[in-house]
């Protein structure tokens, strides 16, 4: 009879863990430490009987390291909190002269929001690992789903503070804080209180509210309005690919593969834990591990059932998920007879940015501009081509009329030089008459001696060699 009763007992429990399946769990990543150098100006953190100053205005919970603390001044913030630790703390103010001390100043920290997937890690309770989500991950599973926990870890740091965002509402599993708050209900009487207000801002009409499913069998990780405020807080990149694909639940464009396997046209029992441990086997077994990423998950929004593998690459798109997710249909073909599509995303393109834009117009602009003017002096415009032939023939580009003319030794006879020398003599000028004509006449015959093309010749005529009168009429 006894021995009855302890079959019996082992039977009940066996049975209740397989009942209630473990469900995931999501960590908030940042944090606020004391003792991490990016949190006080400078970089430096507070040394042996300095003044440690927080800001007026620190809007956050800071949590005090263990041991003893030594300080000459110690300024507290008017809005914000210090927290002690539970045991071996000592607070040591030193008799120091202020001026005599530096300053070590506490930055106050920003806030991030909840609904933003770089915030959260998830943790492998299997492994007792926490994952950062890689670039595969939808961006509704890097935020807790409806069915999982959101933990907010307080021990030598307290977390970052959040902003809700003046969301309506916030759907969990279960949420915890530290180790003395676990629930829905109790964490939504903390953020309405004065030092949850420290922690989480915005949240004055936020309902916390618990999920609809207990697991991810029937339920989306995510509601549509869920989505609105996830894609809000997400800045896409551009896509490097000829043609991006945009998987369920990502917010962005992205360059690899998408396989999809509706789970209607599936006959038989599914085990997606089984199915992914094939595929991982089989990836590793094709591919290095620093060649791709991936993630394998159900999609169920819209009421949707369709198995979703993402394979993306590592760094900059260069078709290696494209490859891969090619390797893999001989796998899927046996897997599943029929009923599943893969996407790829094309061609590695890199596509114009705004300045890139503007400056091929610009240059099309001019290219098109010179063209038919080209077309046009070559069909319409007989005179301008043996014109240019002519001076490149007697090369007028290099001799200019008014400043290399006066130096060229040989210009008499070339028909292209003008000699700009002026007599020095002038004539009266007449008054009188309503439009006025004035007579300059030269007397010499250069107004200036070069030294170098200087010659000693034969004296001439002066007469023979004056210049021909300018007429200048001014009115």
């Amino acid at each position: 009879m006894k021995a009855s009763a302890e079959v019996s007992c082992v039977f009940t429990v066996v049975l209740l863990f397989w009942i209630h399946p473990v469900r995931g769990t999501k960590i908030w990543h940042p944090r606020v430490e004391f003792m991490n150098p990016a949190n006080w100006a400078h970089g430096v953190i507070p040394t042996h009987g300095q003044v440690i100053v927080f800001p007026r205005k620190l809007n956050a919970l800071v949590g005090l390291p263990e041991g003893i603390l030594s300080t000459s001044w110690f300024i507290l913030p008017q809005q914000g909190g210090l927290l002690l630790p539970d045991h071996s703390f000592s607070l040591n103010i030193l008799s120091v002269e202020l001026p005599e001390v530096a300053v070590a100043v506490f930055k106050a920290p920003g806030r991030t929001p909840y609904y933003a997937g770089d915030n959260w890690v998830k943790y492998d309770e299997i492994r007792a690992t926490r994952q950062l989500p890689n670039a595969a991950v939808p961006h509704s599973e890097r935020i807790p789903c409806q069915y999982e926990e959101a933990v907010f870890e307080v021990d030598n740091s307290i977390p970052k503070p959040v902003d809700m965002q003046y969301h309506e509402s916030i759907v969990l599993g279960n949420v915890r804080f530290g180790d003395a708050i676990e629930g829905v209900e109790n964490f939504q009487h903390f953020i309405s209180s004065e030092l949850g207000q420290f922690l989480f801002y915005n949240a004055e009409d936020t309902l916390i509210r618990q999920g609809k499913c207990a697991n991810a069998e029937k339920c989306p990780c995510q509601e549509e309005r869920q989505m609105d405020a996830i894609c809000s807080n997400t800045v896409c990149a551009t896509p490097h690919c000829l043609s991006p694909i945009r998987p369920s639940g990502h917010c962005c464009p992205i360059c690899g593969s998408v396989f999809r396997m509706d789970m209607a046209s599936f006959s038989g029992a599914f085990n997606l834990q089984s199915f992914t441990d094939k595929l991982s086997r089989k990836i590793a077994a094709e591919v290095e591990e620093v060649d791709v990423e991936y993630h394998v998950g159900i999609d169920r929004s819209a009421g949707a059932n369709v198995v979703q593998l993402i394979i993306v690459d590592k760094d900059e798109y260069g078709e290696r998920s494209v490859r891969m997710m090619n390797s893999l249909r001989p796998f899927f073909e046996k897997q599943f007879s029929s009923g599943f599509l893969i996407t790829h995303a094309g061609q590695p393109h890199t596509p114009f940015e705004a300045g890139q834009l503007l400056g091929f117009l610009l240059f099309t602009m001019i290219a098109t501009s010179t063209f038919f003017s080209a077309l046009y002096v070559y069909h319409y415009d007989d005179t301008l081509l043996p014109r240019l032939r002519a001076a490149i023939r007697n090369r007028q580009f290099f001799t200019t009329p008014f400043v290399f003319a006066r130096f060229d030794p040989n210009s008499e006879g070339d028909g292209l030089s003008v000699d700009v020398n002026f007599a020095s003599g002038v004539e009266t000028v007449n008054e009188a008459r309503e439009d006025t004509v004035a007579t300059v006449v030269t007397e010499n015959a250069s107004s200036f001696d070069n030294p170098m093309f200087e010659q000693s010749s034969p004296k001439v005529d002066t007469a023979a060699e004056a210049f021909d009168d300018v007429e200048l009429s001014v009115k």
